[in-house]
């Protein structure tokens, strides 16, 4: 009998600018303490997700939010702490463009880093990596929602998801493999709630033959759920992603999770790390009461139980309502009046002032653009071609 793969995977990783030199030196010890080394180096696979560009050059693509890079040098700490596979199908790992997406794959392959989640076209698409580990054939395959990350004819970019050619895949995956696991980017940032869609969409990529989906992006812990006969995990926070000086307590963690691998199947283990001024350690309480109860009420959403549904539904609609603000703000246009109440008012209640200043037919129209696919696509379009105009 073949001894049990272990494999770990951490959620969110970059370096940023607080703690670049810890990433240059390689100073892993620091940056993530003694007892999440040891965790790291003990596993047979170790897995991050990549949150950025390493690029020494300044080529940001024009976007909305944060344009995210490292220098090359500070792969040294990720090689360091032994990541074999890294995801690149994300929001920031196109950021600074086809430049920054050579400059990505050299750091990385002359590390020793395989990645996968992108590629140099939509036709040349680095979905999944297949390892072979004890006799066990291993796939891992990454998929991410689009943000300003899609591939061209002639450009790099990444593993969009689309249902039909996503599980079509996995089908083909499975067939080839012992193990299938799936790293999904995507959900609504800072929500500890998933969303209908999302568990939707986690069940049919189940149904395909993944056993394990693990979901990133949303830099917050979210549910863990058996479907199927496989293990999901809605949203596994930080490990490293200093992006933000001060947040929450709730944004302060992460998971990182550990897969046991043998002849009776695969076995997850979660694994509470907390966030510290440079990097990330060891939670020696282990204080996950919150996420074992979220996923016990998880558990209960598919049975229809009515008091679940409402605790996810509100809990979920509060989380996005704190992009309330930025939502309107963007849709009001330039408007002096409202850049001075930015300064006087808190985030609430300049979210509250914004609401009031639409009439419920604006709203509705509002809702059909967002709602509607053949609005949608159409607004899509119409804003491209300002963009383009105002260049």
């Amino acid at each position: 009998m073949s001894k049990p793969t272990r494999i770990i995977i951490a959620g969110d990783l970059f370096p940023m600018p607080c703690n670049y030199s810890l990433f240059e030196k390689g100073d892993i010890q620091t940056l993530f303490g003694s007892r999440v080394c040891e965790m790291f180096a003990s596993a047979d696979i170790r897995i991050c997700n990549l949150e950025g560009s390493f690029t020494d050059r300044e080529t940001p693509v024009e976007k909305a939010g944060p344009n995210i890079k490292a220098p090359t040098a500070a792969v040294k700490a990720v090689k360091e702490l032994g990541i074999n596979y890294a995801t690149l199908g994300n929001t920031h790992s196109m950021d600074f463009g086809a430049q920054g997406y050579a400059d990505t794959c050299k750091t990385l392959s002359e590390a020793g880093i395989k990645y996968f989640g992108w590629g140099d076209d939509i036709d040349h698409i680095i979905a999944h990596r297949t390892l072979t580990h004890e006799g066990r054939r291993i796939s891992l395959y990454n998929v991410t929602e689009q943000f300003e990350n899609a591939p061209g004819t002639d450009c790099p970019g990444v593993n969009l998801y689309d249902e039909y050619r996503v599980c079509a895949r996995l089908k083909e995956l499975k067939q080839q493999s012992d193990v299938l696991i799936v790293f999904y980017h995507g959900g609504i940032e800072g929500s500890h709630y998933n969303s209908e869609i999302m568990r939707r969409r986690f069940h049919r990529m189940a149904d395909n033959g993944a056993d394990v989906v693990i979901s990133q992006h949303t830099h917050a812990i979210g549910e863990q759920e058996t479907y199927n006969g496989s293990y999901l995990l809605y949203g596994q926070g930080n490990f490293c992603f200093h992006f933000r000086d001060n947040v929450t307590p709730q944004l302060a963690e992460g998971l990182v999770l550990e897969l046991e691998i043998s002849e009776s199947g695969v076995t997850p283990k979660p694994h509470r790390v907390l966030r510290t001024e440079f990097g990330c350690v060891y939670d020696d309480k282990q204080q996950l009461e919150e996420f074992y109860r979220r996923s016990s009420v998880h558990d209960k959403l598919l049975s229809g139980d009515s008091e679940a549904l409402k605790e996810f539904d509100e809990a979920f609609g509060k989380d996005c309502k704190n992009w309330a603000g930025t939502l309107l703000w963007a849709m009001r246009g330039q408007n002096p009046e409202d850049d001075q109440k930015r300064k006087e008012l808190s985030a609430k209640d300049m979210s509250e002032y914004l609401a009031s200043q639409y009439s419920r037919q604006q709203l509705l129209v509002i809702q059909m653009f967002l709602r509607n696919e053949e609005f949608n696509e159409l607004g899509r379009r119409i804003i491209s071609d300002m963009l383009n105009e105002t260049k």
